[in-house]
């Protein structure tokens, strides 16, 4: 059983969040895509044809089409076009609001010592949309503002050395604050102001472990989504650039449709992965969040209690 609430460093945060994955991952992979593999699989298909109406498009017979075909096309397949945006926003909207509610949920059957299948999982996602909706609404509004102020900020002192570290430490800042609240918000009866109140003071307490953790695990988590996502890309630049080499010409349009077809294919495989492994920073701010809860309301030897007579996993 893995033990939410504990008093963790640096190091235990970052080790506790691949301890989490090592224990549940299996488990938790499989509920995230019984609940959102429908979802992100219709997702992917659209997408898939909108970058085959693209493509079709933009060439024909395996040449590029000159800009006043290019032109006609998109004005006479604009209904399309516009019917394709607003459903991939539709399901991108879902998909994006259950995202950020299954973790919280997967931790709080954790908390409560109950069983975390694919049920008990949707019941709280269920019970908690109107509140997730509510959240983001109220952050658009009032604090999306600032952040961007801030980040704005960060950027024009960017072009001298101090805007560069500023930079790097304002936005996982804002980042833990925003998750803290919403966590907080989420998982107790809180109003959002309170929450918001609650997550500064657990993040101000002791933030430089929790921005070097979540700096290291973005890091992990997008480095292993660009090396994955584009290893298609350069699969079909390499080879354009070996029909170009060896003066094969003749391959030259059907490498380009290859590369077209690789380009589709990491533009999927981006989005997938970034939903997938976008958990993985979820479940790190979920640790630090439980671990700030104990550190303020000391809750660990509850929690150390509870365990008793559990099977460690």
């Amino acid at each position: 059983m893995f033990q939410l609430y504990k008093n963790r460093n640096f190091n235990e945060i970052i080790g506790d969040t691949f301890n989490f994955f090592k224990i549940h991952g299996k488990n938790y992979f499989a509920n995230y895509l019984a609940i959102n593999g429908g979802i992100l699989l219709v997702l992917i298909v659209l997408l898939y044809f909108f970058m085959k109406v693209f493509y079709d498009g933009l060439f024909a017979n395996g040449t590029i089409n000159n800009n006043l075909i290019i032109e006609n096309y998109f004005e006479e397949n604009l209904t399309l076009f516009i019917g394709y945006g607003i459903g991939a926003f539709v399901l991108i909207l879902i998909l994006t609001l259950i995202s950020h509610l299954y973790p919280i949920a997967y931790l709080k059957l954790i908390e409560k010592n109950e069983e975390t299948n694919t049920k008990n999982l949707w019941n709280f996602i269920q019970s908690k949309l109107g509140k997730s909706i509510v959240f983001f609404l109220l952050t658009g509004i009032t604090m999306l503002p600032i952040c961007i102020a801030l980040l704005f900020l960060c950027m024009l002192l960017f072009f001298i050395i101090v805007g560069i570290p500023l930079l790097m430490l304002v936005f996982p800042a804002m980042l833990i604050c925003l998750s803290f609240a919403y966590y907080n918000y989420i998982s107790t009866n809180d109003g959002y102001f309170t929450s918001i109140s609650k997550g500064y003071k657990l993040f101000i307490k002791k933030p430089w472990p929790l921005i070097g953790s979540t700096m290291i695990i973005y890091m992990i988590v997008n480095t292993v989504v660009t090396v994955i996502s584009f290893i298609p890309y350069f699969a079909g630049i390499f080879s354009l650039l070996f029909n170009i080499e060896t003066q094969k010409t003749e391959n030259l349009p059907e490498s380009f449709t290859f590369i077209m077809v690789m380009v589709a294919l990491t533009f999927i495989l981006s989005i997938s992965l970034n939903y997938l492994l976008q958990n993985i920073i979820f479940v790190n701010q979920g640790i630090m969040y439980y671990t700030r809860i104990d550190e303020t309301e000391n809750t660990s030897k509850l929690s150390e209690i509870d365990l008793i007579g559990s099977n460690e996993e």
